[in-house]
């Protein structure tokens, strides 16, 4: 015990040297390589997806401010402590553009209320980072690309989480998604390919399980017609899982309708095809 108490003094008095030949960005990424994981998968998901962050500011935007931000956030986390996604009374953001901040976060604090850290730890921890990563780019307002990128990271992640937050069922491998073209339940040829490679992973599935699989589609036409495509492009998918070998029995279908997010996105335009450990009502 002793010993590994000198090492992480050690290792901690050297990062403290380095705040005198470093900036408070590089401090604190010898401060998050040196802290010890504790928490959740959420929370573990979370300082993951926050290092990442600070690492793309500080490598590659070389912003050193927002760099610090994302680290300091990140040792909170892998230290197991739950931090609240920001909020907007911190940042300098223009008016016409919180209305549509404020709606997502308290889309995602609703969420956070009922669970989702638990019924679906990895994509409410991505949805979290990056609504944080969405007010911090808005505020500085002037990289269009990345506010964009960040946007429709939250919006592809939270649309999971409401999936996986529904009924309290537990995701058991990483979901497949199905591509389509526009206004289109067809399945191409690469979606297939993504349909055949679902069937053998449910064949190598051991226990007791179900599949949901959840048609989507972009904000092209009336709801709905979406609302209607969706479910085709559901029960195409279904099908073709069928034919592949899949129980019947164990497919359940869900028409979600348009998603969230930017109105034309080709990952919009999607099946997901997702495994669950327990029964769904």
């Amino acid at each position: 015990m002793k010993n590994k108490l000198f090492s992480r003094g050690l290792r901690l008095g050297l990062v403290v040297t380095l705040l005198a030949t470093t900036g408070c960005a590089e401090y604190h990424r010898r401060v998050l390589e040196c802290t010890d994981e504790c928490g959740n998968e959420f929370t573990k998901t979370l300082a993951k997806e926050y290092e990442e962050l600070g690492k793309i500011e500080q490598d590659i935007m070389y912003d050193e401010p927002s760099a610090d931000y994302y680290y300091r956030k990140a040792i909170c986390a892998k230290e197991g402590k739950y931090i609240l996604p920001t909020t907007l009374d911190k940042w300098d953001i223009e008016r016409d553009k919180c209305p549509e901040l404020e709606k997502a976060h308290a889309h995602l604090m609703r969420l956070l209320y009922l669970g989702a850290r638990n019924a679906a730890p990895e994509m409410t921890a991505s949805a979290q980072a990056h609504f944080d990563c969405w007010v911090e780019q808005q505020a500085e307002g002037w990289q269009t690309n990345d506010i964009a990128w960040c946007r429709a990271e939250f919006y592809k992640a939270i649309s999971e989480v409401e999936v996986l937050l529904s009924g309290g069922i537990h995701q058991i491998m990483p979901k497949s998604m199905v591509l389509f073209e526009k206004n289109s339940s067809q399945l191409t040829s690469e979606a297939m390919d993504v349909v055949e490679d679902a069937a053998q992973n449910e064949r190598a599935i051991k226990h007791h399980h179900r599949i949901l699989v959840v048609g989507r589609t972009d904000k092209i036409g009336d709801l709905k017609h979406n609302k209607e495509l969706s479910k085709h492009r559901a029960m195409a998918v279904k099908k073709a899982l069928i034919q592949n070998g899949v129980p019947a029995h164990l497919i359940s279908i869900k028409a979600a309708g348009e998603t969230a997010g930017p109105k034309v996105e080709a990952h919009n335009r999607r099946v997901d095809i997702i495994f669950f450990e327990q029964e769904m009502e």
